[in-house]
């Protein structure tokens, strides 16, 4: 017998444990879709584009900014689930380049079969 496919809640709930452990990285690679879609609210001071699809591009992306950027003091708020999409509000200090730069978020995720199809990032 195979395992039920995971609800939003239980995506939510366990997709925020990973990133308050620190664990970004694993967070995408276990609930990321084969045809998920990253999109940032503007292209990325590294030429990054502003919106990225399929799991090869969204995860060279992230393993880029990963091996960049350190987070630092992360706290989030939520997960704040509705339907299929679940949000977080994460405040953070990000380390690149010897400096550190305090950074908030809302990250939005959109659910289908218990695999995140779309992560949309609003801040500044």
């Amino acid at each position: 017998m195979s395992e039920p496919t995971p609800t939003t809640d239980d995506v939510a709930a366990d997709f925020t444990a990973l990133w308050l452990a620190g664990k970004f990285r694993a967070a995408g690679e276990k609930y990321w879709a084969d045809d998920v879609v990253s999109i940032e609210p503007h292209a990325l001071p590294d030429g990054a584009d502003q919106v990225c699809r399929g799991i090869e591009a969204v995860r060279a992306r992230n393993l880029h900014w990963l091996a960049t950027h350190g987070i630092e003091d992360l706290s989030v708020d939520g997960p704040f689930v509705t339907g299929d999409h679940f949000a977080l509000f994460a405040d953070m200090l990000i380390a690149h380049a010897g400096r550190r730069t305090p950074h908030s978020r809302i990250a939005v995720f959109a659910v289908r079969n218990g695999q995140i199809i779309e992560e949309r990032f609003f801040y500044e």
